[in-house]
């Protein structure tokens, strides 16, 4: 598709809040999978590596439903990357929960931007999901 004919279609939020939120993760897991263990391990390096990649492989899923129509099929693979956004979500509820026993800030802290994020990648996600069923 020529980018002079490419239009968003508001449906299609959830797509482009995906692809813009994984991207970064993208490249922090592959370059940098140390951050995501805490220590040096090069088994568990590749492994992050391939979770980087795979979830680089959503996003370009996600890139190649932003300018379609909302449809069965752009629902259900928003039904799909939704899901998706419900294990970051409950990682981060269980990190917020840990800093409040600790009585740590939660507001302003990375758990809870990560879990504002997934939750609204989910929910627009979910919404495109919801519309292409009543759609069709």
């Amino acid at each position: 598709m020529p980018l002079s004919s490419f239009s968003l279609n508001y449906g299609n939020v959830g797509f482009v809040l995906h692809s813009v939120v994984e991207v970064p993760a993208c490249l922090n897991f592959f370059l940098f999978p140390s951050d995501q263990l805490g220590r040096e391990s090069p088994h568990a390096h590749a492994v992050v590596r391939q979770y980087a990649v795979l979830l680089f492989s959503s996003v370009l899923v996600a890139v190649a439903f932003v300018g379609r129509p909302v449809d069965d099929l752009s629902g259900r693979v928003a039904a799909a990357l939704a899901l998706y956004h419900i294990a970051p979500s409950v990682r981060s509820l269980a990190r917020l929960t840990r800093q409040a026993q600790l009585r740590q800030p939660l507001v302003l802290s990375e758990a809870f931007l990560y879990l504002i994020v997934h939750a609204l990648c989910g929910a627009a996600l979910l919404h495109h999901f919801i519309t292409a069923i009543y759609n069709s």
